[in-house]
């Protein structure tokens, strides 16, 4: 007999993870849709507060969003609670809402909704055991396996500068990590800040002025291989953060 999907279970078992517990293969039982997923989400963030939001691609294709808890965006420099062994970086930028932005935002709403654009960190850390072994919508359900965001210097012009590469250089412990860096186009930040609005309002989460909005990796991720310090700069801005040992 198939069991049948709970959302309070799924909910309970990621924040038991976040609580310190283990981590599991994957949920008690898979979610059945994305409308489960986010049920998921919405149970989580009940319990541990909003306040920021992340893009995504579900199985790689279809756009939807992570809602994540604003208690989990650090500033530059702050040092992070222990992460997994698994935990990988990734150098993005981060539209901070200088307004509210409510549901059937137009296209020059949306823009001027946004009052800063940081450097920032994502740190990817799934509450499974081994994020590229659960299924898609659980990954959705755990908030796309987002681990929390650290908040650089503002990006100066960034009308101009998200129109093309920011010339990203990062640094773990000061040893200079090559990788190449994916254009997030502003456009589809836009687009897709036009689409969460819609969302974020359907979910009972409304855009606020100061929430966080990151919209995809321009390096990374990338295994922080038990780096105590991460540093990125680009375009004259900085971000940087302070890592405890894998646990």
């Amino acid at each position: 007999m198939t069991e049948e999907f709970d959302v309070a279970a799924a909910a309970r078992s990621l924040l038991q993870v976040r609580d310190g517990g283990p981590r599991p293969a994957g949920l008690p039982v898979s979610p059945p849709d994305t409308a489960a997923a986010y049920a998921v989400q919405r149970a989580v963030i009940r319990q541990l507060g909003g306040g920021a939001w992340k893009m995504a691609l579900l199985a790689g294709r279809d756009r939807h969003a992570a809602a994540l808890p604003g208690r989990l965006v650090a500033a530059s420099g702050e040092t992070l609670p222990a992460l997994p062994r698994d935990a990988c970086i990734e150098v993005e930028t981060a539209l901070i809402l200088g307004t509210d932005l409510h549901l059937g935002a137009d296209p020059d709403r949306v823009m001027a909704a946004i009052g800063e654009v940081r450097l920032c960190f994502e740190i990817v850390a799934s509450r499974f055991a081994d994020r590229t072994a659960v299924r898609p919508l659980e990954a959705m359900a755990d908030a796309f396996s987002s681990g929390g965001i650290v908040l650089g210097d503002t990006l100066d012009n960034w009308r101009e500068a998200l129109r093309g590469p920011l010339g990203i250089r990062l640094w773990l412990d000061d040893r200079p990590i090559q990788a190449s860096e994916t254009l997030q186009d502003l456009d589809d930040a836009l687009s897709f800040l036009s689409w969460l609005a819609d969302h974020a309002a359907g979910q009972g989460m409304p855009l606020r002025k100061g929430d966080v909005v990151i919209t995809g990796a321009r390096l990374g991720p990338l295994p922080l291989e038990d780096a105590g310090t991460a540093r990125a700069s680009a375009d004259g801005a900085e971000v940087a953060v302070n890592l405890v040992p894998a646990v």
